[in-house]
């Protein structure tokens, strides 16, 4: 994705390197544009040493050397993004852009640009931040169709003062960029991602190992693509998987256990489209203790019963809702897969492979990449490895196929 990054006036203006590197790891393409306040803050060449193909200086429309075969810099740069990020934003770039007010090359890009989707990451103090002025500069940007300003975070401002202000973290700010669309598909996708618990006793659960990385990729998949996610992660799950909390189009659930999964999918079911159940819950559970057990109250054996089958409860539901399911297993023996999907036969079944390697690497669990079997209809559409972030394409072209 081509991105430009804007740079305002900001303390916090230094984080904007940690952006632009991070988002040029990321295979993004970036360049820089830099308010006059920001320039107090950080030095240009610097954006480049880090990976901006190149950074423009506020009064560089001007600049015969910024402009070089370009017509009009600031019309030539609105073509050219994908994507406006401005982070941070400034109070006063704020109160600029929500006036229509172009008198740098960034405020210029932004008026040019109504159509190209900006993501607003401000930064100031807190009083700053709630003055009625700065809410109404809100509301008139975030009442554009392609503008989303981002909450900003509480914490110790560099003022000393205590409260909202901050800006969002780097890899946040990095990861959901990209994601956010503007566009509607008007496909609601339901996703159960990450590992649920059998509490024991106040103290004590029987778990496993599953980050949510998969659920995580596979919302950032779908939203980014104009759909509307609610995306049910278990507690423990990897922290990213809130990044998406704020974001338009996108609700996020965290929960603990199967029973509670299975209440929630329940009620969520039958309001959207596609079901994806990526979650690797526990299928026992304890008969739950209100108190520690000591150790002279256990036996040899504990006693424990079936947790609800939440996928196979909503294959009884379904009616024009597609169904992903997903199966975790030690081997990728195919013949396992295609007794999973007679058990359960979702629309695509699939398959990957794990293990719990405590004393080393462990396979599957908390990965970028996985082998994959996936089933579509109960005969095999596909095998190989795949990184997470690509299995959303690839079920996607097995539900077209």
């Amino acid at each position: 994705m081509k991105i430009l990054l804007g740079v305002c006036g900001s303390i916090s203006a230094y984080k904007s390197l940690d952006i632009c590197r991070q988002l040029f790891k990321d295979g993004h393409e970036v360049k820089v544009v830099l308010t006059k306040g920001a320039l107090e803050f950080v030095r240009p060449q610097v954006f480049k040493y880090l990976g901006a193909q190149e950074v423009f200086s506020p009064e560089d429309d001007f600049n015969p050397h910024a402009i070089k075969d370009r017509s009009v810099l600031h019309i030539d740069l609105s073509k050219w993004a994908q994507r406006i990020l401005i982070a941070p934003a400034s109070a006063n770039t704020l109160a600029k852009l929500s006036a229509g007010m172009c008198d740098d090359l960034l405020s210029s890009i932004f008026l040019a640009s109504p159509n190209t989707p900006c993501v607003i990451f401000p930064a100031m103090n807190t009083n700053m931040l709630k003055h009625p002025l700065t809410k109404n500069n809100f509301d008139r940007l975030e009442g554009l169709e392609n503008v989303f300003i981002h909450p900003t975070k509480e914490g110790l401002l560099a003022c000393g003062d205590e409260g909202e202000g901050k800006l969002a973290d780097v890899e946040l700010i990095a990861q959901v960029v990209p994601v956010i669309s503007f566009t509607k598909t008007n496909k609601r996708i339901l996703i159960t991602t990450g590992a649920t618990i059998a509490p024991l006793d106040p103290v004590r659960f029987l778990t496993n190992p599953s980050s949510g990385k998969t659920g995580y990729e596979l919302a950032k998949s779908y939203l980014s693509n104009g759909n509307e996610v609610t995306l049910i992660a278990g507690r423990n799950s990897c922290p990213q998987i809130d990044y998406l909390s704020q974001l338009p189009n996108a609700k996020v659930i965290r929960v603990s256990t199967t029973a509670q999964v299975f209440e929630l999918v329940k009620e969520l079911f039958d309001k959207h489209d596609l079901y994806i159940s990526s979650a690797a819950l526990s299928d026992i559970q304890f008969e739950q203790s209100s108190v520690k057990l000591k150790k002279d109250q256990f036996q040899d054996k504990l006693s424990i019963s079936k947790a609800p089958d939440v996928l196979k409860e909503m294959l009884k539901r379904k009616t024009t809702q597609k169904i992903i399911g997903f199966a975790a297993e030690t081997n990728n023996n195919i013949e396992t897969f295609e007794k999973k999907w007679k058990d359960k036969p979702v629309d695509v079944l699939v398959g990957n492979i794990v293990a719990a390697n405590h004393d080393s690497e462990s396979i599957g669990f908390g990965t970028n990449v996985n082998t994959y079997t996936i089933l579509k209809e109960g005969r095999l559409f596909f095998t190989g490895p795949l990184a997470k972030a690509e299995l959303a394409e690839k079920i996607e072209q097995a539900l077209k196929d």
